[in-house]
């Protein structure tokens, strides 16, 4: 395989500074489309052609900002279906005095920001000006966010409900999630919550495809309720979702009502916010303080071929404006990073950044060997979380980059006979960049954990 070379690394904050009390800050700011006449604005996910009607709820770039005395790291996530690197790095160009990581939420019912959503098929939906002001609002967010610093006592909790599984339908075996909602309270020295970072592993997509407005979608509810119930500025990140990790076609209880709530439905997305809202208030409940003195961020820079060869037309067609150039060698850059809260030198938070929709069986395991897949034989990912020690392990999906699905090696399964019984091909590969990208992220993430 042409192997994921590693380009260069970000050195430990830790390392260069002192063990130092925790400051936190943060900000968030709109980047809602506007909607003129004559101007579509086309929303991202399903399929092409779904122009905005109008605007249900706003959409948002909101960053998390932490320091402990060195060079501040800047947790940004941002209501999209994914921004790609060449974005990213523009908004780190403009914020030098930071370490700055974007995720995308994944948002199947905002614009398209990848270029992959037009008004019809092969026609880019993707506004250079769209994009442009999120860059902008983006780097505000981010230096409101620094200047805010304030010191702050840390509060991680975890919880994985009974009932969670009933939240997901995944379309293809073998079925496993990532189903831990995690959060990060952080509450200044008047006791008053400065922010709240929440993780969890779910697509944004509960509004379905014939939707026409633009929405956070469930993520909306799960930030306004939690902002409500005085957990500060609400900043999720989504984790890991591939393969597929999403409220559509799951059958899910209204509270209110005892029954099902009706899908494809504002409701519907409210009742999935909700959720996991009130899991982060219940966890937080039992939630112990952690004096958290250090910050260790290490960032490598990939190239992985590509395979797919609607994804190599795309760019050659300039669906994507001047991203994702991968007609030289058939590879594309892509990010791999690796942030940690540390006490006392231990890590306490660990979060591993992944540039795509991991499956769940490269987070927490549960791969399967099929003698139909195309590589059966391969060798096993180890499952991201089982690399990390930290008591509070969060993966953050889409994050600096989005190169779609990311598929263990033994399942990939492009051609005939199919695994699993199936008659014809899989979801995941057509929204892959190909089947060495898992290997290559995964080994490439062992490494950055393990530097010293």
């Amino acid at each position: 395989m042409r192997n994921a070379v590693s380009l260069f690394a970000l050195a430990a904050l830790a390392a260069s500074a002192p063990a130092a009390p925790l400051q936190a800050g943060a900000s968030a700011r709109k980047i809602t489309p506007a909607l003129e006449p004559g101007k579509p604005v086309y929303i991202a996910g399903f399929d092409s052609g779904r122009a905005a009607t109008g605007v249900h709820d706003d959409l948002w770039v909101r960053c998390l900002a932490l320091s402990t005395g060195g060079k501040p790291v800047a947790l940004c996530a941002v209501d999209t279906i994914g921004l790609f690197y060449e974005d990213v790095q523009k908004i780190r160009a403009r914020v030098p005095g930071a370490q700055v990581i974007v995720a995308s939420t994944h948002d199947h019912e905002g614009p398209d920001t990848m270029g992959q959503w037009g008004a019809k098929q092969g026609v880019s939906g993707l506004s250079e000006a769209h994009n442009a002001f999120i860059v902008s609002q983006a780097v505000a967010a981010i230096e409101e966010a620094v200047h805010s610093l304030q010191l702050v006592t840390a509060y991680p909790a975890a919880i994985t409900p009974k009932d969670v599984a009933t939240y997901y339908h995944d379309s293809r075996p073998p079925v496993v999630q990532d189903p831990e909602i995690l959060s990060l309270v952080l509450k200044g020295k008047n006791g008053k919550t400065v922010a709240t970072l929440v993780n969890w592993n779910n697509h944004p997509e509960a509004l379905g495809s014939k939707n026409t407005l633009i929405t956070s979608d469930w993520p909306h509810a799960l930030r306004s309720t939690l902002e409500a119930n005085g957990f500060g500025t609400v900043v999720f990140m989504n984790g890991a979702v591939g393969g597929m990790q999403s409220p559509l076609n799951a059958k899910i209880t209204d509270p209110k009502t005892g029954q099902l709530a009706p899908e494809d439905t504002f409701r519907f997305a409210e009742v999935v916010g909700e959720y996991a809202a009130g899991n982060v208030i219940a966890s937080q409940k039992q939630a112990k303080k952690v004096a958290i003195d250090g910050i260790t961020y290490r960032e490598t820079l990939l190239r992985i071929p590509v395979t797919n060869q609607a994804f190599m037309l795309g760019a050659k067609l300039g669906l994507f404006g001047d991203r994702k150039p991968m007609a030289q060698d058939r590879a594309t850059s892509t990010p791999v990073g690796y942030l940690a809260l540390t006490s006392k030198g231990k890590p306490v938070v660990e979060v591993a950044l992944i540039p795509g929709e991991l499956y769940p069986e490269l987070s927490v395991g549960g791969a399967v060997r099929d003698p139909n897949a195309d590589f059966p034989d391969a060798p096993m990912e180890t499952p991201v979380k089982k690399m990390m020690s930290a008591p509070y392990r969060m993966l953050f999906g889409l994050a600096n980059d989005e190169i779609g699905y990311i598929i263990p090696k033994c399942q990939w399964d492009e051609t005939a006979p199919y695994t699993f019984g199936a008659t014809h091909r899989w979801y995941g590969e057509v929204n892959s960049i190909g089947p060495d990208a898992a290997p290559a992220i995964t080994s490439a993430l062992q490494t950055l954990i393990n530097t010293k």
